[in-house]
């Protein structure tokens, strides 16, 4: 499949014009990392963006008062607490599919998503990463199922099977968020997910999510407390993580048995 640069814009052009609180996330780690923010730099974060306010102060419980939201961000809670809202928000946004191709749904997808993030997030210290850098690496990594989605509704890609353009999406997808802004450790996370595993920069943080993504997949037609049954876990990516079978589907089994809908605290 041939692709031109005009291809690679679009996919961040349509994040930008359908995901606004995809765009706010690197806005918020830049703040972190300055030395002394004010408080007309947590109210311009998305001044520019009136409905992502309204739905920042209301999932903080302050209604459409933006000031006082902003003071308490800046001056009690702090600006980790408004990270966490804005992927909280995010999560509600960001899996919308407008196709639904493939047997695919949002609810599929988003808690495929929300439960592998909380998965490689549990595992941080291991993967030698931040808590939030382990989060987002695991939401993102069947973000580029929404892509594909996302590219065949504008008319930029025919459509087609997703794994026959699954490394194109994910080449994509990893460019699209780059651009926005995001670490160069999830960026990389994306655009390694489908290389053999021993490549990819981080192999255990892969073969963990590639058990953890895999089991998900497996268990979606049943009832959460199946995870793991009746499912083998492949011994190669298993003797990657030097963690047991039961290590790792136990710990799954309690995130997805505590999954509301991504709205949670991450």
């Amino acid at each position: 499949m041939n692709l031109n640069t005009q291809t690679y814009e679009s996919l961040s052009s349509i994040f930008s014009r359908d995901f606004s609180s995809l765009l706010l996330l690197p806005k918020i780690e830049k703040l972190i990392n300055k030395q002394e923010p004010t408080l007309e730099d947590v109210l311009g974060l998305c001044s520019h963006n009136e409905s992502l306010l309204i739905k920042l102060t209301r999932r903080a419980g302050f209604g459409s008062n933006e000031d006082e939201f902003a003071k308490e961000i800046l001056f009690k809670k702090g600006l980790s607490f408004l990270k966490s809202l804005a992927i909280r928000t995010m999560n509600q946004e960001i899996f919308f599919l407008p196709l639904k191709l493939e047997g695919m749904t949002e609810y599929k997808i988003k808690r495929r998503a929300v439960v592998l993030a909380r998965f490689i997030k549990h595992f941080y210290e291991i993967l030698g990463v931040k808590p939030d850098d382990a989060y987002l690496c695991g939401l993102f990594y069947n973000f580029t199922y929404v892509s594909f989605e996302k590219l065949i509704a504008d008319n930029l890609m025919s459509v087609c099977d997703f794994e026959e353009v699954k490394d194109v999406c994910i080449d994509l997808t990893s460019t699209a968020l780059k651009e926005i802004g995001f670490d160069t450790v999830i960026t990389s996370f994306i655009e390694d997910s489908n290389k053999e595993l021993h490549s990819t920069k981080f192999p255990f943080g892969h073969a963990l999510s590639r058990i953890g993504n895999t089991l998900l997949i497996n268990s979606e037609d049943t009832l959460s407390s199946n995870i793991g049954r009746g499912s083998g876990v492949d011994r190669q990516l298993l003797d990657a993580t030097g963690l047991t079978t039961r290590e790792i589907v136990n710990v799954l089994k309690d995130l997805t048995r505590n999954y509301k809908g991504g709205l949670g605290r991450q």
